[in-house]
């Protein structure tokens, strides 16, 4: 956005600057070809002079500053709301982040929980039994080691 904010102030000072008075000369020789040039034809070629006043001619200082001041304000607002996006984004980063702590706090809670289990024997004498502990996965078996196949005759 900064760009294109520089591309109008370039192409509205580019306006600003008051035009010198040029001329310009249209010169067609013997072949038909056609030049455009500062100085006069030479004496064996056409001639004709070309008007080279601006065609904008009703510039407006006012305007100008006008536009430039809504570039720099749009300006101003993209920076404002690229600044909010990535506090927004910062905040659900860290708000994830707690959350999955939480998790892991959880389930390490859970996994650290001692359920101990009370039979009623006999005569009522409550028994506790200790909990089993959780069993272990099974590691995976190595993969086979591969052997070349037979060679085709």
């Amino acid at each position: 956005m900064r760009a294109r904010a520089a591309t109008i102030a370039w192409s509205l000072a580019a306006l600003a600057v008051p035009a010198g008075a040029q001329q310009a000369y249209r010169c067609t020789d013997a072949e038909g070809r056609v030049t455009y040039q500062e100085r006069p034809c030479p004496a064996a070629a056409a001639e004709r002079k070309v008007d080279t006043t601006p065609a904008n001619t009703d510039f407006d200082p006012a305007q100008r500053e006008r536009v430039l001041r809504q570039g720099d304000e749009a300006q101003r607002r993209l920076e404002e709301r690229i600044a909010s996006e990535e506090a927004e984004r910062q905040r659900q980063r860290e708000r994830r982040e707690k959350e999955a702590q939480q998790e892991r706090e959880a389930l390490a809670r859970e996994e650290a929980r001692e359920t101990a289990v009370i039979v009623y024997g006999p005569g009522q004498q409550p028994i506790v039994v200790p909990p089993r502990p959780k069993p272990r996965p099974k590691p995976l078996p190595a993969p086979a080691p591969r052997t070349p196949a037979p060679a085709a005759r």
